[in-house]
């Protein structure tokens, strides 16, 4: 084939295109810090990364999850460690009127205290975060689920995400924890603490020792069911926290294998950037040579 001047032209334009290119390439990935700016620089790649930037969306997802149900178990816990206070101190003024006693004003003050423990359950019982009530299971974001005895909230369950195949529930409901409501999954005991407490309130009011010490019982069997309460939500920031743990790990993996993919090699770079100069200027040098030569000089 016969080798014009036009040819020759061409091929020394695509060379020093091709050059150019390579050179730029490595000057873009030094001013990045990235090896791959655009998909076309290698599909493969590109799609790993993707692949890993969308369970890294996810997993940060599951962790926002786990942080807010951790919050909500916590404060929880403290309204949990509140009841099974106040449930203490009934019991300690209950212990010292299992007898009875004549008189009025030990009795009057007696019950004023009871009713005063009682509110404080109540009010632990209408506990907020973020304006829910914690204790009224689904029925959160309305009215207190407490009024006296009373319990307006429901018993189901609030579910968070751990992962893709595994959640947790938050909330332990108040009808459960006050009221001994039965449920499944979770039960604690089928004590109706603050019945019992208005029916210990109108014992001791009327010096009935028989149905003082029945409610003391009660309060026994209230502040087991509160311990149990207590137990299972230990159990529940137990798994979130190992799970966080789980994720953080998971995380720094898959952020390690994305810095391994990604992140250019400077020192690598300089390399490749300063014989890629060489050789951009040696095909800038040839062209030069060749596009001054006539047909004489092969005469």
């Amino acid at each position: 084939m016969r080798i014009t001047p036009n040819i020759t032209s061409q091929n020394s334009l695509y060379n020093i295109q091709k050059a150019r290119t390579l050179l730029d390439q490595i000057n873009e990935k030094i001013a990045s810090g990235k090896n791959y700016n655009r998909p076309s620089d290698d599909p493969i790649a590109a799609r790993q990364l993707v692949n890993f930037a969308d369970q890294l969306r996810t997993g940060d997802q599951y962790s926002s999850n786990m942080t807010k149900a951790n919050t909500w178990l916590q404060v929880t816990e403290n309204a949990l460690e509140g009841m099974s206070a106040t449930l203490a101190e009934i019991k300690k003024l209950t212990s010292t009127l299992t007898n009875g006693t004549d008189i009025v004003a030990v009795r009057d003050n007696a019950v004023s205290q009871l009713k005063t423990y009682k509110q404080q359950l109540i009010d632990y019982g209408n506990t907020q975060l973020d304006d829910r009530y914690v204790f009224a299971g689904t029925d959160n974001a309305s009215t207190a689920p407490f009024n006296g005895s009373t319990f307006s909230g429901n018993d189901a369950s609030i579910d968070i995400e751990l992962n893709s195949s595994s959640t947790q529930a938050i909330n332990i409901t108040g009808g459960r924890v006050l009221k001994g409501t039965n449920g499944v999954p979770y039960q604690y005991g089928s004590t109706d603490i603050l019945t019992e407490l208005d029916n210990l309130i109108t014992a001791v009011s009327t010096n009935n020792t028989a149905n003082i010490e029945a409610g003391a019982l009660k309060m026994e069997d209230g502040a087991k069911q509160i311990e149990n309460a207590i137990a299972d939500v230990g159990g529940r920031l137990t798994r979130i926290n190992t799970m966080q743990q789980f994720n953080a790990t998971t995380k720094s993996v898959i952020q390690s294998v994305v810095a391994n993919i990604q992140n250019a090699d400077y020192a690598k770079l300089a390399v490749e950037l300063q014989q890629q100069q060489l050789a951009f200027e040696a095909t800038l040098s040839t062209t030069a040579k060749v596009s001054q030569m006539s047909l004489l000089d092969y005469m």
